[in-house]
């Protein structure tokens, strides 16, 4: 048994050696790959603060057309939809009964005229006819009184005629004013009363927006300042200009009304479309880096400054943003701030330059 001790000895030596062996070789561990990444410089500049409130857009005027009188619809010249300028007809009543109360009130206020002229004859003779004494007192009285009552009867029979020749041309529905017809209440051979809504009539050459202000905002917004209005549906913005604003807040939305104008000479703007103003408020100067530079979520905003090909993590304090920069406190100009590839970094990690945009 003993024998064979010194060749198992042998065996154990030469196995340690052998990992003595591994152990000395050139191997220093894994190689950690630079991130690819694309930078920027922050710069200075200025950006200005903005407010948003948003609301939906409405015509600038918007009216319901009414029947004047009773009748029955006997045409219908216009649909939903149709631009219509000021005049135009748009529908008819039955004019048959109302054109023979017109024809009576205009033979009435002949007659009614007919005996004025008469009265105001027998009138212009009454002076001479007193001088003569071919009339007495009370016959001249009597005349007078007849040119009287002429008279009253006339301005009667006028009026008569002004509500008959209104009468009858309220079966013809006009349009008043230009615009765009919104909605058609009426059919042909349907009947209606006077006051009845026949059409809906909208003016959408300018448009406006009713939106509440918040507090902090308020003393920047007043009349004629000229604002951005984002319409999503359209994927458009546009220059509008604040019309009014509340002085009392609305206490349930804790917020002030502000009534905001655009011109639509196109028509692409539409009544109850979403829109979005952003109200500029106050402008200032720093450091600018673009709003894909900024990290944020859970943990406190920051970027990443690249020097010397290492990623430091660096905290900022926003304070203007906008929808493609930031003025941000924490950086200075010249700072080389990453825009793509942050997703795979950490305080300390090699870069190299070469990222595209995040996908």
């Amino acid at each position: 048994m003993r024998r064979f001790f010194p060749a198992a000895c042998l065996a154990l030596c030469a196995l340690i050696l052998s990992g003595c062996g591994l152990a000395s070789g050139h191997d220093s561990g894994p190689t950690v790959e630079a991130v690819a990444v694309a930078v920027t410089e922050a710069r200075t500049g200025t950006l200005t603060a903005t407010s948003r409130a948003s609301g939906q857009l409405s015509p600038i005027r918007s009216v319901y057309i009414t029947a004047k009188v009773p009748g029955k619809v006997v045409a219908v010249h216009h649909e939903m939809g149709d631009a219509v300028q000021e005049g135009d007809l748009l529908a008819e009543l039955d004019d048959k009964d109302l054109a023979s109360q017109l024809a009576a009130a205009e033979a009435q206020y002949t007659q009614a005229k007919a005996q004025q002229a008469e009265a105001a004859r027998q009138a212009s003779r009454l002076e001479m006819l007193l001088e003569q004494g071919a009339v007495s007192r009370s016959q001249a009285e009597q005349i007078r009184t007849q040119l009287t009552l002429a008279n009253a009867q006339v301005e009667a029979a006028r009026a008569q005629l002004e509500l008959a020749t209104s009468s009858y041309e309220g079966a013809r529905i006009t349009a008043p004013a230009d615009g765009v017809l919104a909605a058609r209440l009426v059919e042909p051979g349907g009947m209606v009363g006077a006051g009845t809504p026949l059409f809906q009539l909208v003016d959408l050459s300018t448009v406006v927006v009713e939106a509440g202000v918040a507090e902090a905002a308020i003393n920047a917004v007043r009349p004629g300042v000229t604002v951005s209005v984002t319409v999503p549906a359209l994927n458009r913005t546009f220059t509008g200009e604040v019309e009014s604003v509340s002085p009392q807040m609305d206490l349930q939305t804790r917020s002030y009304k502000m009534r905001v104008t655009l011109p639509n000479p196109d028509g692409v703007l539409k009544g109850g479309m979403f829109a979005e103003v952003i109200i500029p408020l106050t402008e200032q100067t720093g450091v600018l880096v673009p709003v894909n530079a900024l990290v944020e979520g859970s943990s406190e905003p920051h970027v990443y400054v690249v020097k010397e090909g290492v990623a430091h993590r660096t905290p900022v304090t926003v304070i203007v943003r906008s929808d493609e920069q930031v003025l941000v406190e924490g950086l200075a100009a010249g700072d080389q701030v990453v825009v793509a590839g942050q997703n795979r970094l950490y305080d300390g990690a090699p870069v190299r330059l070469g990222g595209g945009p995040e996908p």
